[in-house]
This record gives structure tokens, C-alpha cells and sequence, in this order.
């Protein structure tokens, strides 16, 4: 799966590095810290870095199938390069994470469709128009991380093809409900990526225990945010798993967006809260 990670300090050896381009930036903390070759968000002074989260399930299983039909994967045109997830609205239009495609024309991405497997796609739509929310905000927690793609042929349903349930307008999830996110994103951090779709079930956190988590490394929880994760095994999104669905009863209840690592136990994944933004994707997926 594909998301921002929350934050990354250079005193660390690993690379630091943004997936919301085609080609990676990378940042290793004995090279120069030029913003041009750097990520943006990286706070020269402190050494401080939002990094957008690219992976696959943890621990997940895989998904057979017709058990997910309204999942994409977004990629590359003219290869099979998965660097997002998505979910199928409606005939015409795909919901996603805002920092998948901020930086992309519709020329820039293609959705597959009515398949599990990457290496078997059975369906690909050209995208014609790429709406990023206005006011999503990459500098303040990833805020407004959802975004609509209008494909040119449009999804027809089938037993492999079907359109994401929404939830009500500002639909409450009570702490500790089971959720389930899938996506092509890394099995592990750092690690593999799969080729069959992985799912896995997790359960929604406490809002203020996620507050209070991110709070400590200066990130903000807003309302529009909904928090998830296994605080018992390390199971659920990681890099590349970015924007795709987390389901509560069947319904789409949050994009994923960031985290601070792959499948925490103690900090759960952050995700776009769907029933925030009722109105404006019925008023902009036409």
C-alpha cells in the first residue's frame, strides 16, 4: 500500500525520500541537504521529514477474486509500475489519497481494474481529469488527503467490478470497530511487494489515543482524519497502499493516507475520514 510516513529523523541511516512523483528523490543523511534533491516537507533546520508512505499489506492474506471489486491499482501508463491504491465510486470516477496524484496529470495515470493479480490486468481505464481537494494541505498532517480520477471508459459492474459503498454525512465509527484495508503496497517495510492483492482486518483506534500518539512527534489528528491499526500483531497498510479503501461493514470509511512506519502496533495508520467529505464528492464525482 502507499502512504505518507509520518516522520523520519537524518540522524538515521536509512533514506529519506517522497513517492508522490514517478521517479524517487532520495536524501541520505550524508549527502547535501539541497531542497531540489530533497523531499518537500524536510525541514532543513531540524532535520525533520513528513515522508509519504509507499508499501503493501502486512501480514495480510490474499484477496480472491470479486472479494474487493471496487479496488485499483493506479500506475504508471505505458508499464506496470503500482504506486497507489483506489476505490471505484461510481461508472466514471475513483476515490484516492490527494498526495498520490497532487503532482500528476490525467495523463500521468492509468487505473486497473477487475483483477487481483498485477501480472493478469483485466481491465485499464485511461484517466481524462485529476481533482485534488482544495484545501489538501501536505504540511499539516496530510490534511484533506482525497482526490477524484474520471477514467474515459466507463466501470461497469460485474462479479469482479462493483462501486464502493459511502457512508452517511459525518457517520460515526465507534473505537474498536473491525476494519478491513487492502492494497498492493510492501508486505513489510523496506520489503517485497506482492502481485496478488493482500487484505487484512484491523480495528478502528481511539481518536484521542491517536491524538495523543501523533501529538508527541507534533503532527495533528483532525476530525477529517480516522485512525486504525492491530495493537496486538503487525498487521495493515504500508508503502503503496496509499489511497486505497478501509472498509467498516461493507462501507468506505477511510482512504489511506499516513503513518509513522509499516503496520505499528503503537501508532496506528492514519486515514481520510470518507464521511467528512460526503458532499464533496457528490459534488464533484458527476
Amino acid at each position: 500500500m502507499h502512504m505518507p510516513s509520518a516522520t523520519t529523523n537524518l540522524a538515521q541511516s536509512t533514506p529519506l525520500y517522497r513517492m508522490s512523483k514517478t521517479v524517487n528523490r532520495f536524501c541520505a543523511m550524508e549527502e547535501s541537504l539541497d531542497p531540489l534533491d530533497c523531499p518537500t516537507g524536510l525541514d532543513l533546520t531540524t532535520g525533520v521529514l513528513p515522508k509519504p508512505f509507499q508499501g503493501r499489506i502486512v501480514n495480510g492474506d490474499n484477496a480472491q477474486l470479486g472479494e474487493i471489486p471496487y479496488q485499483v491499482s493506479l500506475q504508471i501508463p505505458y508499464s506496470s509500475f503500482h504506486f497507489c491504491g483506489g476505490a471505484i465510486l461510481n461508472n466514471n470516477y475513483v476515490i484516492t489519497a490527494a498526495h498520490c496524484v497532487e503532482e500528476r496529470s490525467p495523463s500521468d495515470v492509468k487505473v486497473v481494474s477487475a483483477t487481483v493479480d498485477l501480472r493478469n490486468p483485466q481491465s485499464i481505464h485511461e484517466v481524462i481529469k485529476v481533482i485534488v481537494h482544495e484545501r489538501y494541505n501536505s504540511m499539516d498532517s496530510w490534511r484533506n488527503d482525497i482526490a477524484l480520477l474520471k477514467v474515459k471508459d466507463v466501470f461497469i459492474e460485474s462479479a469482479v467490478v462493483s462501486f464502493v459503498p459511502l457512508p452517511s454525512p459525518n457517520q460515526e465509527v465507534p473505537s474498536n470497530s473491525v476494519a478491513v484495508v487492502s492494497g498492493w503496497g510492501r508486505l513489510t517495510e523496506g520489503g517485497n511487494t506482492p502481485t496478488i492483492l493482500q487484505k487484512t482486518t484491523i480495528v478502528i483506534a481511539d481518536q484521542d489515543y491517536c491524538e495523543q500518539k501523533y501529538g508527541w512527534h507534533n503532527l495533528n489528528i483532525y476530525e477529517s482524519h480516522i485512525c486504525a491499526y492491530d495493537p496486538i500483531e503487525e498487521s495493515g497498510s504500508c508503502h503503496g497502499d496509499s489511497g486505497g479503501p478501509l472498509t467498516v461493514d461493507g462501507k468506505l470509511t477511510g482512504v489511506v493516507s499516513w503513518a509513522l512506519g509499516c503496520a505499528s502496533t503503537e501508532y496506528p495508520t492514519v486515514y481520510t475520514r470518507v464521511s467528512e467529505y460526503i458532499y464533496w464528492i457528490n459534488a464533484n464525482a458527476l
